[in-house]
């Protein structure tokens, strides 16, 4: 079975539930749509620390990628939440994105 993660920013968790990111993953929706006829699971759902965190310096997100590794997550989706209004991508969010890639794991950009 292939095993999958989500990237999203920390912020949006004041408006955020992750119902819309987890009902495109069942629908088979958007980005997700690639798993179509595939068993795949949702092993991470993981949030950046924050805009004032460097995250190759950060402790808790070198464990958080380390733990994706360790989960044997083949792919994580960055949330559309990890994007700013003009469509530029966070530069903590695209730090995270080149270690996660660094271990492996492929990235999709988008959820739903």
């Amino acid at each position: 079975m292939k095993k999958i993660g989500m990237l999203t920013c920390l912020k949006s968790n004041r408006v955020c539930t992750g119902a819309a990111c987890l009902r495109a993953f069942y629908e088979r929706r958007k980005s997700f749509e690639i798993y179509n006829g595939q068993e795949v699971e949702v092993v991470a759902f993981m949030k950046c620390n924050g805009c004032d965190s460097d995250p190759n310096e950060d402790a808790g997100i070198l464990e958080k990628v380390e733990r994706l590794k360790k989960e044997q997550v083949e792919t994580v989706h960055v949330g559309i939440c990890t994007k700013k209004k003009d469509g530029t991508r966070c530069g903590n969010i695209e730090k995270i994105m080149d270690m996660i890639e660094k271990q492996g794991i492929t990235i999709i950009d988008g959820t739903h």
